[in-house]
């Protein structure tokens, strides 16, 4: 079976030693809208917002568990994130340039960064199958796919990935 495209973002799948997804509440960066299952990383500010790198950012802080509207700057709006260093998410490839198989497991990727949808608020961040590598720079390291009757490795796959860079792993260098 054909997998289908349909870029969502990550969606968090167990926390540290395959616990429960770990939430914090942080306040978001004002000047741009978050999506539920962007990347976001941490400012100097302690404010969160979207990455904007292709590739891995030295203040990836985990993913937005909400949508957050930047047209709404009268209050200070909250976003929760998954922001376990050890977190596993799940996140579509796009499918482009390459095709994603069991070997690429333990490899790095890039993300395509593509605006999320303002009427559901959904994120379309995806994996970039074409950007496979070993580069610590990378934003996330491919440690599996999820497999079902309708889901398949291969074109659009689903993959289990961890954050390569992230700013609560050991030896970080803060920001």
């Amino acid at each position: 079976m054909a997998n289908v495209h349909n870029a969502r973002g990550f969606s968090a799948l167990r926390g540290s030693s395959g616990g429960e997804p770990r939430l914090r509440k942080y306040n978001a960066n004002v000047t741009t809208d978050i999506f539920k299952g962007d990347v976001v990383q941490l400012l100097a500010s302690g404010r969160v917002k979207t990455i904007t790198t292709t590739t891995g950012n030295a203040f990836v802080l985990g993913v937005a568990a909400n949508a957050i509207d930047a047209s709404d700057f009268s209050t200070t709006q909250e976003v929760w994130v998954y922001d376990d260093p050890d977190q596993e998410f799940e996140v579509t490839d796009d499918g482009v340039g390459a095709t994603l198989s069991a070997s690429d497991v333990g490899a790095t990727f890039a993300l395509i960064l593509t605006s999320g949808n303002t009427t559901t608020g959904l994120s379309k961040h995806e994996l970039d199958a074409s950007a496979s590598g070993a580069a610590t720079t990378d934003a996330v390291l491919l440690e599996g796919f999820k497999i079902s009757p309708a889901v398949a490795i291969g074109k659009y796959a689903s993959a289990i990935v961890k954050l390569n860079r992230h700013i609560f792993k050991t030896g970080s260098a803060g920001v």
